[in-house]
């Protein structure tokens, strides 16, 4: 269930961020045609079916990504996951000055910010919050791609598409940034131009306003900037306080992940790997994660979600048995019809005592080999653990 809410939420999140940049990519023909693309592609967005259906996809995606940094028990991880982490945490802090961003210009300013509005403001009055914007689109994109290769490049029509699903991986961002800049050049055109004309425009007759009508109009003026900067404090405050409230809820995973690991039993387990090492280990981890801990090499396309199965180990003797296997792992193990004995390491944790195991997929497995015709159970493990045996 953890599992596919994870998924359904980030499948959601990546479809909202990709039709963003396939609408900014229209940059490279014209201002007009973002403007043109954005009704098809963005403002879908803003309905309220779908509005609720990316909310609720941001704060569940949120909350399990929060729940598994406090599950983990070691910080040593993979390239991939150290990237997806991070990158994971930094969205929500970039990301909440452009959410707060529209929906005060549209709940507190009353109108709907097109893309030229928001393009010459990025480039011309908050250069800063351009740079910004940039980054939270390549984050965001690193981190839905990651995501979304991981489950990919397990499934059995992954080798026949890979091909086209790697190019589009660069390309989209690639052609996004440089129809924002073409795009920015516009409005840049577009600013230099109303300037000129002002100017011009200033130098002809103009109507001449009486002392009166001239301090009412000024009056007026300095009472809309007057509301203006009211509002505009007032979204800067949401967005602080969004900030401040993402910032508070990681801190206090990050106490409550170190409460529970200090809690946990000072038991010791004894770990034998079958013609490997014998490891000492305080009970509380995974075998997958008792392995990265000791630099032993160990199968795991899935890194370590339960998903490919690849981790998986022959128990040789347990005292005591070994805990049951928990529902992700017994729909792994009855998928690749595996019989007693055979546990996924990514998904039991070891009690205090003694274990042997021992490794039955190849470390360096590729997702190519999980289904490879020459391979009985679809996985290249055979002859490697018939090698590990022998040796």
């Amino acid at each position: 269930m953890v599992r596919n809410l994870r998924m359904l939420s980030g499948t959601v999140l990546l479809i909202f961020v990709t039709a963003h940049l396939l609408n900014m990519a229209f940059g490279l023909l014209s201002l007009e045609a973002v403007e043109t693309a954005r009704r098809f592609l963005t403002v879908p967005w803003s309905l309220l079916p779908l509005s609720l259906l990316l909310m609720a996809a941001m704060l569940v995606h949120g909350f399990l990504g929060l729940f598994s940094l406090y599950k983990r028990n070691t910080l040593r991880m993979s390239g991939y996951d150290r990237v997806q982490l991070i990158s994971g945490l930094l969205i929500i802090p970039l990301l909440a000055s452009h959410i707060v961003g529209i929906a005060a210009a549209k709940n507190l300013f009353g109108f709907d910010p097109t893309y030229r509005i928001i393009l010459t403001y990025f480039w011309l009055d908050a250069p800063l919050e351009g740079l910004r914007q940039v980054f939270v689109v390549v984050i965001a994109w690193i981190h839905g791609c990651i995501g979304m290769f991981s489950w990919m490049r397990l499934k059995i029509w992954w080798h026949r598409v890979s091909w086209f699903i790697y190019p589009l991986v660069v390309a989209v961002p690639v052609l996004a940034l440089l129809g924002f800049v073409e795009a920015g050049k516009e409005v840049i055109a577009e600013r230099t131009l109303a300037i000129t004309q002002q100017m011009d425009a200033g130098t002809g007759d103009a109507p001449q306003l009486s002392a009166a009508e001239e301090v009412a109009q000024q009056e007026a003026n300095a009472a809309a900037a007057e509301v203006n900067r009211e509002k505009l404090a007032f979204s800067k405050r949401i967005m602080w306080s969004i900030i401040f409230i993402f910032a508070f809820l990681l801190a206090l995973t990050l106490l409550a992940r170190a409460i529970r690991l200090r809690k946990a039993p000072d038991a010791i387990t004894f770990i034998r790997y079958m013609k490997g090492p014998e490891i000492n280990m305080h009970v509380g981890k995974s075998l997958l994660e008792i392995s990265r801990l000791h630099d032993l090499p160990h199968a795991n396309l899935c890194r370590g979600r339960g998903r490919c199965g690849t981790c998986r180990v022959r128990v040789i003797e347990a005292s005591p048995a070994l805990p049951a296997a928990g529902e992700i792992e017994q729909q792994t193990l009855d998928r690749l019809d595996c019989g007693p004995g055979i546990r996924l390491a990514c998904q039991v944790s070891p009690l205090a005592g003694t274990l042997a195991i021992e490794r039955i997929v190849p470390p360096d497995i590729t997702p190519a080999d999980l289904y490879s015709p020459n391979q009985s159970d679809g996985v290249a493990l055979t002859q490697w653990s018939a090698e590990v045996s022998d040796a």
